[in-house]
């Protein structure tokens, strides 16, 4: 008789245990986030999260009464590494990942993520125009990558006569960086440009580089794609080397640390993108000046689209927390407030933003107007 009611106080104690789990679970929504903290490519992922707790920290993690986790993890910029996270995202049921950070590990994440599931990725910095028009899983606070966003880079290339460019990019963001190439060359060709003189990869050993273009006397332009260490880094090493070309680079590198690690070596480099460092919006100021406060540097692009991801996620979540529903509720309400503008949303979860170019003058990022 009396182990039978120790058996049932037992049961009783373990349901009223388990009830409280469920109850705590249901008030609790988890969110993934999956980007490159570790290695090279660790500024990109760092910034990017950055905004994105940025975000949740404004309303202290909580919504319609519900507390905000976010399950943090890095994919190394490793395909193998990429694919098993996703994969233990998808095993717990996570219907929200936030993520990846270069569009080469995006790709992997996609592959993964069944079709027509109500599993989202959504990426605040991946801009490969693979992931365009499709009608799928993906939504991104970057503006994809199309011919028509390097009209206003060729028009200056043409304008300034520089039209035999000498391309360096980074293999291990292939993905971006052939899809970056390609839609610039399209662009330059039918504004009357010519094709690339030779695109290479990037190496650590920079010799090579400095050698093709000085013995290339046509050679009067340089277009990079690769991360801000690696392209400050070569600016300085082809500086030392006495070449002096104007040099383009793309938006992946643009940040305060590309303006530390180059120094003076970089001033006169030109970069387009959709964000302006120097705006007057209030909402950016606000955002610049909460952004320094707690991580004591400047935000970069990266930051403030981590931030406005976030910030939309919050949004959809007021109208609607049931995750499973996020990508109807986006579409419903389509138009979000941006730190420089709006951001409105295709069918596709693709947005648009205004190209614009800028260049280092001493040492900071000016818009050419």
């Amino acid at each position: 008789m009396i182990k039978r009611f120790f058996f049932i106080i037992v049961i009783i104690i373990t349901l009223i245990f388990a009830l409280i789990y469920f109850i705590k679970k249901d008030k609790t929504i988890e969110i993934g986030f999956v980007g490159g903290l570790s290695g090279k490519y660790s500024n990109l992922g760092h910034t990017t999260l950055n905004g994105l707790i940025l975000a949740f920290e404004d309303i202290d993690y909580t919504i319609n009464g519900k507390k905000i986790r976010i399950d943090i993890k890095d994919d190394m910029q490793n395909k193998k590494l990429a694919k098993n996270i996703i994969n233990s995202f998808i095993e717990k049921k996570l219907n929200l990942i936030v993520g990846n950070t270069t569009s080469t590990m995006t790709k992997i994440s996609l592959l993964e993520i069944p079709k027509n599931s109500n599993i989202f990725l959504f990426s605040p910095t991946a801009s490969s125009g693979e992931f365009s028009k499709k009608d799928d899983n993906f939504f991104r606070t970057q503006v994809a990558l199309s011919k028509e966003n390097f009209d206003k880079l060729s028009n200056y290339f043409l304008k300034n006569k520089i039209l035999n460019l000498y391309a360096i990019y980074d293999e291990k963001n292939s993905n971006y960086a052939n899809n970056y190439m390609n839609d610039f060359e399209k662009s330059f060709l039918s504004k009357g440009g010519k094709t690339f003189v030779k695109r290479i990869k990037i190496k650590k050993d920079f010799r090579l580089i400095a050698d093709e273009i000085k013995s290339d006397d046509s050679i009067d332009g340089l277009f990079i794609v690769a991360n801000s260490l690696d392209s400050s880094r070569l600016i300085q090493y082809l500086k030392i080397k006495d070449i002096e070309k104007t040099i383009f680079v793309s938006a992946w590198a643009k940040g305060a640390e590309f303006l530390e690690d180059g120094g003076k070596a970089v001033n006169n480099t030109i970069f387009l993108d959709s964000f302006d460092e120097n705006s007057k919006n209030p909402r950016y100021l606000k955002f610049v000046n909460d952004y320094k406060q707690k991580f004591k540097i400047e935000p970069t692009i990266f930051s403030a689209q981590g931030y406005e991801t976030g910030k939309i996620i919050i949004e959809i979540l007021k109208k609607d927390d049931n995750l499973e529903n996020f990508k109807k509720t986006l579409l419903e309400i389509k138009k979000f407030k941006s730190l420089q503008g709006f951001i409105t949303f295709d069918q596709f979860g693709d947005i648009h933003r205004e190209q614009n170019l800028t260049i280092v003058k001493d040492n900071r990022f000016v818009k050419i107007k």
